[in-house]
């Protein structure tokens, strides 16, 4: 890690939360549920508080990334039984992590909205921090620092994979990419540019420090890349454009052998912030493999 990388990843905070939700009666819910928790806490914290609802939700500068994600879950099933608990995944960037306490108090009330097309009613059961794959009750908001284990750079020979749990909707030539995936250099152009993006608006306004650390990218060498990738086409209603929307992309799993132990750590960063099109409602989600 390089003293740039250090510096922002040491001011960037993090909270990560879990919800879990007990249904109170038999319902049909969407085989992905980031579209519908998106809109379900968007109702919810207008409810709770307009100036909250304004800062995460409103629309900003055109490039402004917003500063939170909903992870819906790997459970793509769509019959739901009563009782059943439903759990899911808020994070919060910088900034955002002040209101905490008001998403929390919007997700308790939530059951006013109910979820899914049928609006089923649901408790919500419990809410607490993610620390080290741990839920601890309670609101303990960390640093990016804090999740990125010891990279050890001293045998640059590594070997690493992306395990892709989400579409990943990256762009080549103005494209969302639909076969070959990005080289690793340009998976690391992507995080960066995501990182830097949600740090200027979210974290804290220091051209000079992202000046250095775009010159600080990693020295990369000769490696080798294997792809076993599909493209997963998956669409989304929108209740504000009145039409289905293109919510596919990239699923499966690219790997990379060679002199790349100095990327691994910007790699565990765009596991945390995901990468590409619609993260908010948990697409670009991939796990490291090192």
């Amino acid at each position: 890690m390089t003293p740039a990388f250090i510096s922002l990843a040491s001011h960037f905070s993090l909270l990560k939360l879990r919800v879990y939700a007990q249904l109170a009666q038999d319902t049909q819910l969407p085989s992905f549920k980031g579209s519908m928790l998106h809109g379900w806490l968007g109702h919810a914290l207008k409810f709770v508080d307009e100036k909250a609802f304004h800062v995460l939700f409103g629309e900003h500068d055109q490039q402004q990334p917003k500063p939170y994600m909903l992870l819906p879950g790997p459970d793509l099933k769509t019959q739901w039984r009563k009782g059943e608990i439903y759990t899911f995944e808020l994070v919060l960037f910088g900034d955002a992590t002040n209101f905490a306490d008001r998403l929390v108090e919007a997700c308790n009330l939530g059951h006013k909205f109910g979820l899914g097309p049928e609006r089923c009613a649901f408790t919500t059961v419990c809410i607490g921090s993610v620390l080290n794959n741990q839920i601890t009750p309670g609101l303990h908001p960390q640093h990016l620092i804090d999740y990125l284990p010891a990279a050890s750079t001293d045998q640059p020979i590594a070997e690493v994979a992306l395990n892709i749990e989400t579409p990943i909707r990256l762009k080549q030539h103005g494209k969302i990419l639909m076969q070959a995936s990005p080289s690793l250099e340009q998976w690391i152009q992507h995080i960066l540019r995501r990182w830097k993006l949600l740090s200027q608006f979210w974290v804290v306004d220091d051209p000079q420090l992202y000046h250095a650390l775009g010159q600080e990218l990693p020295s990369i060498g000769d490696y080798e890349q294997v792809e076993h990738l599909y493209y997963e086409n998956w669409e989304r209603y929108s209740h504000k454009g009145k039409q289905q929307l293109p919510f596919g992309g990239l699923k499966g799993q690219t790997s990379f052998y060679g002199d790349i132990a100095r990327a691994i750590p910007w790699l565990q960063v765009g596991q945390y912030l995901h990468v590409g099109g619609k993260t908010t409602f948990g697409l670009g989600q991939f796990s490291v493999i090192a």
